[in-house]
């Protein structure tokens, strides 16, 4: 037999393709770099240098005059967010292993049903769900936020977490059924543990989602400020702190993108380490109740 080598990449192709990710690199971060010399700018700079001039002062003292200005905002905004992603992720995620761990009459067809309005634009369910967010008398409330939000992720999540699933080990599921385990044991000590990788990665995107929702909190929250939620308020917000130095309106912008900082570092992180494929190892039953009891 002729062995064939493969051929590595020679060094002029290697070259290009970093300048490629180099370039690209500077180009994403550049609007990110400009906010940020424009946040610690002092007001005199903006009148006597131009936009691309470096800080004569470096003026770190607007990042303080910003977070008080935004804080109040963004801790409303997060808590309705945590709060409508994790019932998101519990919900959906039980609705998907009944779908995919138990047999009924019609269930195929019941899960179509479930997963048909996805073919539905969201801004025609736009106007009956502000109705009957009236009509139940929510207007103002943060349940009218978070109900539709548990609501409107349920079916891409059902749908992505229900494909997930099947493709777990099913004799895992016979063991902890032979050893006397329930629905619920199961759910809670297989499924879960087994899904962890997927639900983050969901989990991560319905927060961003909900996060940066901007048209929703401003009908539901119009003439109630105080209520609302961060992105509705961001250009007024901005406005406000950036009245006694310029440079805050920066940095409060800046700020405001450091919860999804966070959450992207999460979902990099099962994607980079391999585990988003880590409910198809083969583990055992046994494993993973010892893991639990300790």
């Amino acid at each position: 037999m002729i062995s064939v080598k493969k051929r590595k990449p020679g060094t002029v192709a290697q070259c290009f393709l970093i300048l490629f990710l180099l370039i690209l690199l500077a180009l994403t971060l550049f609007p990110v770099i400009v906010t940020f010399l424009l946040s610690v700018k002092p007001n005199e700079d903006y009148l006597t240098k131009s936009i691309w001039a470096l800080p004569g002062k470096w003026q770190f003292s607007n990042y303080s005059s910003a977070f008080l200005g935004i804080i109040p905002s963004m801790l409303n905004t997060l808590w309705i967010d945590l709060l409508s992603t994790f019932c998101v992720a519990m919900l959906s995620t039980y609705v998907a292993y009944i779908f995919t761990r138990k047999s009924f009459p019609a269930k195929n067809v019941l899960f179509m049903l479930i997963i048909l309005p996805m073919l539905v634009p969201g801004v025609v369910s736009l106007t009956p769900q502000y109705l009957n967010i009236v009509n139940l008398g929510l207007m103002g409330s943060p349940f009218a936020l978070i109900l539709p939000y548990i609501a409107g992720n349920q079916i891409a999540s059902i749908f992505l977490y229900r494909t997930f699933m099947a493709q777990q080990p099913k004799d895992l599921y016979e063991a902890a059924q032979l050893d006397g385990a329930g629905n619920f044991r199961m759910y809670f000590s297989l499924c879960l543990p087994l899904s962890v990788p997927i639900m983050m990665v969901q989990s991560v995107a319905i927060f961003s989602a909900i996060y940066n929702d901007y048209l929703w909190p401003l009908m539901i929250f119009v003439g109630n400020r105080e209520k609302s939620t961060l992105m509705p308020l961001l250009t007024e917000l901005a406005a406000q702190v950036g009245q006694t130095a310029k440079g805050s309106s920066y940095a409060l912008y800046l700020l405001s993108g450091i919860p999804l900082i966070f959450t992207t570092i999460i979902s990099l992180k099962f994607f980079i380490n391999g585990e988003f494929a880590a409910g198809l190892k083969p583990v055992s039953y046994t494993h993973l109740r010892a893991h639990e009891t300790s």
